[in-house]
């Protein structure tokens, strides 16, 4: 929360139009970025990050995140050292670093807006997909669940059930019907949903086998490049595995079938803790 806190809080506070400061080292562009943040000081936010620092983060945020940023700032920051030219302003105890690097230039140090956008981006992609790898496991324990439960020996055909029914894994909270196999997230995670309100950036959809006793779920960047870049798919025998579909990904996924991911250019993974940046 901290993290995010500290780039949305710059969107809540408009600035005028302000040339960007330099300074004489990456201590004293970290020292002057916090001290901006926490008075508040609209025109020393633009000189520290630049004038179209809006347009690093859409939106903004409130003040009680904007304060729990500040309070990791007090507990610790530091200037991480990334070779000779570039540097991150880190915050808090958990190895966070502000998306914006601190670069060198002709006149000394300041911050790269346009490596930040970039650097954002990449952040965004890479817990999106670390997301979907963690709720592909949880649809497949879901779906043991539903398996040894409502199924009868029989595994889910689809995420959301049809009116009236318990084929999926989610149906309505109605009198006299069992607990859902899954919660109501995956009203967001189905193959039509806008991407906008796609389950941290990802579509799923189940790929049911011949005779109900196996299945394949599938999930893919709802805009390839932006939200995601890989596709992911887990079988009822586990292990999740990956595959790059390509620009076209948002017309290939949808049509596969489970045939199509069960060999192939689909590679086993074995994902790792997200990076301290």
């Amino acid at each position: 929360m901290a993290g995010a806190a500290a780039l949305l809080a710059l969107a809540a506070l408009a600035a005028p139009a302000a040339a960007q400061q330099v300074f004489p080292t990456p201590q004293a562009a970290a020292d002057a970025f916090g001290q901006a943040l926490a008075t508040s000081d609209r025109e020393a936010v633009a000189r520290v990050l630049g004038p179209d620092y809006r347009q690093l983060v859409p939106g903004g945020v409130g003040q009680d995140e904007i304060y729990r940023f500040l309070a990791a700032w007090a507990r610790k920051h530091e200037v991480v050292a990334d070779g000779d030219r570039r540097a991150w302003l880190g915050v808090g105890d958990s190895g966070w670093t502000l998306a914006v690097p601190i670069v060198r230039v002709a006149q000394g140090w300041r911050f790269d807006p346009v490596a930040g956008k970039a650097e954002i981006r990449r952040r965004t992609i890479g817990r999106n997909e670390l997301t979907a790898i963690d709720t592909l496991q949880a649809l497949q324990a879901a779906q043991a669940r539903y398996r040894d439960g409502i199924g009868q020996g029989r595994y889910a055909d689809r995420l959301v059930s049809r009116p009236g029914a318990t084929d999926g894994l989610y149906w309505p909270d109605l009198p006299g019907y069992p607990p859902q196999a899954f919660g109501p997230d995956a009203l967001a995670m189905g193959p039509d949903v806008p991407v906008a309100d796609a389950y941290y950036g990802y579509r799923y959809k189940v790929l049911p086998a011949r005779g109900g006793d196996g299945y394949w779920i599938l999930a893919w960047p709802a805009r390839y490049g932006e939200t995601g870049i890989g596709s992911f798919v887990i079988g009822a025998g586990g292990g999740v595995r990956e595959a790059d579909l390509g620009p076209a990904t948002g017309r290939r996924a949808p049509a596969l079938q489970g045939t199509d991911v069960s060999f192939g250019t689909w590679s086993s993974i074995t994902p790792q803790p997200v990076g301290a940046k």
